[in-house]
C-alpha cells in the first residue's frame, strides 16, 4: 500500500526559498542600517541619548562662541558633519553605519560619545559624554531598536515566503 500526498509543492518551494535566504539578505541589512541611522539622527534632533537621557547643556562660553560665529545653538551641531553625514555600507553578510568626520585631526564623534578629560589644543578641558549611538555602555543595542529590527526581519522572511 502506498499513499501519495499532494499539495506540498508550495510548501516545498517556500522551504527552498527559506533555505537559500542567506544568499540574499543584503536588502534586509540595508533596511537595518536605515533604522540605525535614523535612531542616531534622532539623538541629534532631540539632543539626548537614544536611551532618553538629555545631553549636558553647553557652557555659556560655548554658546557665546557659537552665536558669534553664526553656528547653530544646538548641542553637538556646528557644521552638521557629525549629525548628518552617517553612511551605510552593506554586504551580503554585514551592515556598517559609520561617520568619519574629523576636526583638526581627531575623530570627534568618539570624544562626544564617550566624553574626555582632555580635549587637546593645549587646553586641559573636559568634554562631557553626549551619547548618540544606540548601544549601552555594556555594548547592548537599545531594546526597542532590537525589537524593531527583529520585527523587520520577521516581515522580511514573511515577504519571501508569501
Amino acid at each position: 500500500m502506498s499513499i501519495k500526498v499532494k499539495g506540498l509543492k508550495e510548501v516545498q518551494d517556500k522551504l527552498h526559498k527559506l533555505s537559500h535566504l542567506g544568499g540574499d539578505i543584503e536588502p534586509f541589512l540595508a533596511d537595518t542600517g536605515e533604522i540605525l541611522r535614523n535612531e542616531i539622527e534622532d539623538s541629534f534632533e532631540k539632543q539626548s541619548s537614544p536611551f532618553g537621557k538629555k545631553w549636558k547643556a553647553l557652557k555659556d562660553s560655548t554658546k557665546k562662541y557659537k552665536a558669534k560665529k553664526g553656528y547653530s545653538s544646538n548641542v553637538l551641531r556646528k557644521s552638521g558633519d557629525l549629525a548628518d553625514k552617517w553612511e551605510i555600507k552593506t554586504t551580503n553578510t554585514s551592515v556598517r553605519v559609520f561617520n568619519v568626520s574629523k576636526s583638526k585631526g581627531y575623530v570627534y564623534g568618539l570624544v562626544h560619545q564617550f566624553g574626555t578629560n582632555k580635549a587637546g589644543r593645549g587646553k586641559n578641558t573636559t568634554i562631557p559624554a553626549r551619547p548618540f549611538l544606540p548601544i549601552s555602555k555594556k555594548g547592548f543595542l537599545k531594546k526597542e531598536l532590537k525589537d524593531e529590527i527583529k520585527k523587520d526581519c520577521i516581515n522580511y522572511i514573511k515577504d519571501i515566503l508569501a
